[in-house]
């Protein structure tokens, strides 16, 4: 509670208790008169001022003034912010007020606007018990829901660059091995305009390779609803597999969801490995994961038609790759509206060719409320392609979705064909969902890029797949937990075929977690990466659990156990033991990760007997440049986001939607991800400000237009607060219940036993005096040091009462 707000609540219970204390004079006096009669006789002997008790039944529920309240209106809860009220309790429509409770604003130029006096049904209940206040207002009062994207905010001015590294070394005896890798990301955003540059470096060995994967210029217009992208950019249809183009497109705002989309990508490594992602034959993701199950999350594709390609290099020694088929990663239907782009083909792979020009259109749209159509056309110097695609939700759980694309490549071979995808996701019923799709393809069907550069010979194009097929089952229950199983299956024009199959269990029983999961690569060479991985954990107290598990992979046993702790938000602790049943090695490893606040930090440590020894890391996060300085965030920048500051405190926790982040020496902090054309909050942690600070609001809703960067400054001010022992000019005591109050009569608070007396704010107290039954009215006088601890709530000193 902050004690600025208690003066108000200190006077309502003061007058609960002299009302409930039969100090009343009698029941004939207060049916005769709205006010009731206080015995003074009475008041007296308990040693409290009559003229208190009557001023008191004449003061507001509120203190006059400004009070820290939770306001709540309509029942939705908006906030903590500071409202006024005048010395007869009305309550001040100020500007701030009306915006946080996004409340019609009257069209009058005082500072409280006549909101009631337009909105006389307007109800106004005051707590000052719990500091808060409802409002119950009809509902022409509210603002209308903005449904036009040029309402929000828009401008501002930041430098931004995202950063994911990791690295990689192990030694087994004599050799040794290393691994790097760096996904950046590096750009602007001003007026609007969206720049960005994303690149992927790695390192093996003391060689370097770089892949540039895009560079563009973007805008949304917001009245026209419309997205202009410039540059090196991924061509979007809403049917057709795209390329990278260099050029221009428009297209509706909508479809950033779909390029947006990043995909989850599972697998099993058997050892601490590097993993890479192709898609096209270009590199568009890499990092290290440990040994045990892996899930790369939102691993940004160049297009969400094409497939995903795999690769797990195990430090262990040996190599093994799958396919993820793109329906499995999730096409889904899409986004309402249309496409224009044209440009020249972008080469980001190692294949050599021409870059020819390219033209491409799309439109799609609900033909009624279930059914949406899609379609699409593009065209190159010697190729061309049609698309066409019918999505109809069933239900609103329940999708299916069916498109064909037709290809002419006039080039080289001189062949055309045809391909078919079929998609279905359905949710059964509360326990069960299931996910499927089926590609097929004949022999003569080209995508653009297979046409323009020579990347595949005869033996290649033969290993093109003819067909795929996807299912993945998930079913859940209250207590005997959650399970998922999929299976993919490809085929190839040679005749050959392989599959994937993974399968998870976890559940909870009581505190302790069970979990399974299981990789099997069926046909070809790789039987012998089938994986099995079994993991139990169990709590060793509030923060801390202890792990064991057992897995298998191509006949190699393993059994481990560890202690795991999260030692604070900031920072989380694994220490562990494995034994390998196939050399009788035991291999331990120590891994930290942290979040010290301006980054996201992992390390761990691996030995196995005396010869084999690996060390893992990884960073990850951004720096912003602004108009304030340079702030480092935890988490990546998005394409809108916004820069908060509270006062010049550092250390401050802020909740944001991405997570928690924490105020810089400037006091300022970044927030990585605001909702484009929605609503983002974002909300002072008040535990985690310093001892001596009151804030006016806590809670901030941005609501920005895409590419915005917003200033977000919330309101602090310096309190000083102080207990106040006091002595007369004769070294005497005050009565306990004397009044204290301003020279213009002003209540505000009482003197406690022991002659002690609290004042909330010191730094904005006027001249005080003190008043008591039978005692003439004396000043009250009191030095303290220059400056406050803030680490401490209050401070304590010595005062005089003197009478003039």
């Amino acid at each position: 509670m902050h004690y600025r707000d208690g003066e108000a609540v200190l006077k309502f219970r003061l007058l609960s208790a002299l009302l409930s204390g039969a100090l009343l004079s009698g029941e004939a006096g207060a049916e005769e008169t709205r006010r009731p009669a206080f015995d003074a006789q009475t008041l007296q002997q308990r040693g409290i001022d009559p003229q208190l008790a009557g001023a008191l039944l004449e003061t507001p529920r509120f203190a006059a003034g400004r009070n820290a309240v939770s306001l709540t209106v309509n029942g939705q809860r908006r906030g903590r912010l500071e409202v006024s009220f005048d010395a007869q309790g009305n309550l001040c429509f100020d500007r701030a007020l009306l915006d946080a409770a996004q409340l019609v604003v009257p069209r009058d130029d005082g500072p409280c606007h006549g909101f009631t006096e337009r909105f006389p049904h307007t109800l106004i209940e005051p707590d000052p018990a719990t500091l808060s206040l409802t409002l119950v207002v009809p509902d022409t009062a509210l603002r209308p829901v903005q449904r036009d994207v040029s309402g929000y905010e828009t401008g501002g001015f930041a430098g931004l660059l995202n950063y994911d590294l990791s690295g990689f070394y192990n030694q087994y005896g004599d050799n040794a091995s290393r691994f790097g890798s760096a996904n950046t990301e590096v750009g602007f955003n001003a007026g609007d305009w969206i720049v960005r540059s994303r690149q992927v470096r790695t390192w093996q060995d003391g060689a370097s390779r770089s892949t540039h994967l895009e560079a563009y210029a973007q805008r949304t217009f917001a009245s026209h609803q419309a997205v202009l992208q410039a540059g090196q950019i991924n061509l979007y249809n809403p049917v057709l597999a795209g390329a990278q183009i260099t050029g221009a497109q428009v297209f509706t705002e909508q479809a950033l969801q779909d390029q947006g989309q990043g995909a989850t990508i599972t697998g099993i490594a058997n050892s601490p490995a590097q993993v890479e992602v192709r898609q096209n034959g270009a590199l568009i993701h890499s990092t290290v994961v440990p040994a045990g199950p892996f899930s790369l999350n939102d691993v940004r594709r160049l297009n969400n038609r094409s497939d995903v390609e795999v690769t797990v290099k195990e430090s262990s020694g040996g190599e093994r790759r799958f396919t993820v088929p793109a329906a499995m990663l999730g096409v889904g239907l899409p986004a309402p509206g249309y496409s224009v782009a044209a440009g020249r083909v972008r080469n980001i792979g190692d294949a050599q060719g021409d870059d020819p020009w390219v033209v491409s259109a799309g439109w799609s749209g609900a033909l009624q409320p279930q059914l949406t159509l899609g379609s699409g056309v593009l065209a190159a110097s010697e190729y061309r392609s049609a698309g066409l695609s019918l999505g109809w939700r069933a239900a609103a759980d329940d999708q299916i979705q069916l498109s064909s694309q037709l290809s002419d490549a006039r080039a080289g071979e001189n062949v055309r064909g045809v391909q078919t995808d079929v998609s279905w996701s359905s949710r059964l019923n509360e326990q069960w969902s299931l996910n499927a799709a089926t590609s097929w393809r004949s022999e003569g069907y080209r995508e653009l890029e297979e046409t323009t550069y020579e990347r595949q010979t005869t033996r290649q194009r033969a290993t093109r797949y003819r067909d795929q097929q996807s299912v993945n089952l998930s079913w859940a229950h209250p207590w005997l937990g959650a399970f998922s199983a999929g299976v993919s299956r490809a085929s190839n024009f040679a005749g050959d075929s392989s599959r994937r199959a993974l399968a998870s269990w976890g559940t909870n029983i009581g505190a302790v977690s069970l979990s399974a999961s299981a990789e099997w690569q069926m046909g070809g060479r790789q039987q012998q990466d089938n994986a099995l991985y079994l993991n139990i954990s169990v709590p060793l107290g509030e923060n801390r659990r202890a792990r064991g598990w057992v897995r298998n992979s191509g006949g190699e046993h393993r059994t481990g156990a560890g202690v795991s702790e999260q030692v604070s938000d900031q920072l989380n602790y694994q220490v562990s033991a494995e034994h390998d049943t196939r050399d009788q090695q035991v291999e331990t490893t120590l891994g930290v990760s942290a979040l010290p606040r301006y980054s996201q930090l992992d390390f761990s440590y691996s030995r196995a007997g005396d010869e084999q020894s690996s060390y893992q890391g990884g960073a990850r996060g951004a720096v912003v440049v602004h108009g304030g300085g340079v702030t480092l965030s935890p988490y990546a920048v998005r394409d809108t986001f916004a820069v908060l500051s509270v006062g010049d405190m550092s250390g401050v926790k802020v909740s944001t939607p991405s997570g928690p982040v924490w105020t810089d020496w400037q006091g300022q902090a970044v927030v990585p991800q605001v909702s484009a054309y929605g609503r983002s909050s974002v909300e002072v942690q008040p535990r985690s400000l310093p001892r001596n600070a009151d804030i006016n609001n806590g809670l901030a809703m941005i609501s920005a237009g895409r590419g915005a960067v917003n200033r977000v400054d919330f309101g602090v001010t310096l309190t000083r607060r102080v207990l106040l022992t006091i002595r007369t000019d004769d070294g005497g005591t005050l009565p306990r219940g004397a009044s204290v109050s301003t020279a213009g009569g002003e209540f505000v608070t009482l003197v406690q036993d022991n002659s002690q007396v609290f004042l909330p704010n010191v730094l904005e107290q006027p001249t005080l005096w003190v008043k008591a039954p039978g005692m003439a009215r004396c000043l009250l006088q009191f030095e303290l040091p220059a400056k406050g601890d803030p680490q401490q709530y209050f401070e304590t000193a010595p005062a005089r009462c003197h009478q003039p």
